[in-house]
């Protein structure tokens, strides 16, 4: 398996310009100034908290004062948050005990103004019922997605979820989603701080070779569950998904199409998951995954079979991966992810399989390797001609 690593990512740490305030971590009844906040910027809030305990907590900017209650509930025609306009002067006082302020799990998601200047830039707060969003008709979309805490009923699941099924992506769109909030740079997928987030994609990026592009449109997305306080979408070109609070336990999962791609990350709790890839005997494929260990606090490894033979790769905590690509050429039929199962941290995992046409006699018990880059094989090819030239003045 080759991977393609974005090590130059690590190198430059830069700041976002949008900030996000957990509420537990404000409980002076004195106004406390918020940092980091621009003028011109707009404050969203995802809260499951008590209205009683929210319509305590105030809020102060431009000589506004507002009660988290009241924003709470602020939407437009289409279920988006609209947002409260704020300046740099913003203050958060609350009037709640200690007790009570140290047991919120709210969140406050304050944006850039270059963001709430976009039309294309829109917040949701994930709820228990389906939404449908449908951007089909949009050449751009910027989505932030903000969970709001659920106690947990089932075995392994998260306090935080979304879950997105029933894609509809045209194959001359591209979809991006990253961990996290968006930052500066948010609209191009080229920026340092934006492509080391990036936890999923479609076209999927390749490694690639003569006969292999650089990335493959594929048609159908399993349904994906993010199990965080937030992240976010990006969409060039039309779009159209569900999202609700629904979880699914998808320790064991199997694909539902030979040519797919998907997503699966840890849990709250997170026992080691099993992809099962839906596949046809005797054809070729190829298949991969895209990575980023940089939350993970243990070792890890991926395991990729095609029937006995196995290849892993893998993580170490101490080594932290950012979008690693990952692929075999082979008809694999199941990836494993295996990690500690106490203080684990997160891995962000999309995984792909592309279904090939019946393999050849020689195809079937052989892993083809493609050439890394041009310049390896020229320097190859330099290589050997200095060889000849050499042995052939040894012959004169």
């Amino acid at each position: 398996m080759i991977p393609i690593t974005l090590w130059f990512l690590a190198i430059v740490q830069l700041c976002t310009a949008t900030v996000v305030v957990e509420l537990y971590q404000y409980n002076s009844s004195n106004p406390t100034k918020i940092n980091n906040v621009e003028d011109g910027s707009k404050l969203y809030i995802a809260a499951s908290d008590k209205a009683v305990i929210l319509s305590r907590i105030t809020l102060s900017s431009n000589g506004v004062t507002t009660t988290l209650q009241q924003i709470l509930n602020n939407f437009d025609d289409n279920g988006y948050s609209t947002g409260l306009p704020v300046n740099s002067d913003l203050t958060i006082a609350t009037t709640n005990t200690q007790e009570v302020t140290e047991n919120l799990s709210g969140i406050l998601f304050i944006s850039n103004p270059a963001m709430a200047k976009d039309p294309n830039f829109l917040v949701y707060v994930v709820s228990d019922q389906t939404k449908t969003i449908d951007r089909a008709a949009n050449n751009e979309t910027t989505l932030v997605l903000l969970n709001k805490r659920v106690d947990p009923d089932q075995a392994y699941k998260p306090f935080y979820n979304s879950r997105l099924d029933s894609f509809v992506q045209p194959a001359t769109s591209t979809f991006f989603m990253y961990s996290g909030v968006p930052g500066d740079g948010y609209s191009d997928p080229t920026y340092q701080e934006t492509a080391k987030r990036m936890i999923f994609r479609n076209p999927v990026r390749m490694i690639p070779t003569v006969n292999m592009p650089d990335t493959i449109f594929i048609n159908n997305i399993e349904p994906i569950q993010f199990s965080l306080r937030s992240f976010y979408v990006r969409a060039l070109g039309g779009i159209k998904f569900s999202v609700s609070q629904q979880w699914n336990d998808m320790t064991t999962y199997q694909t539902t199409s030979e040519t797919t791609t998907g997503y699966t990350m840890s849990q709250r709790v997170s026992d080691n998951d099993t992809i099962n890839f839906k596949n046809t005997p005797g054809h070729d494929g190829i298949s991969g995954f895209m990575i980023t260990t940089s939350d993970m606090t243990s070792n890890m490894t991926v395991t990729s079979c095609n029937g006995i033979d196995c290849k892993v790769e893998v993580f170490s905590k101490d080594m932290p991966v950012y979008a690693d690509i990952f692929q075999n050429y082979r008809n694999d039929t199941v990836m494993y992810m295996d990690h500690a199962k106490t203080d684990f941290g997160f891995y962000y995992l999309q995984y792909f399989r592309i279904e090939g046409n019946v393999s050849s006699p020689s195809t079937t018990t052989t892993v083809q390797t493609p050439e890394t880059t041009t310049k390896s094989s020229l320097q190859l090819l330099n290589f050997t001609f200095i060889l000849i030239v050499f042995f052939e003045f040894l012959l004169v």
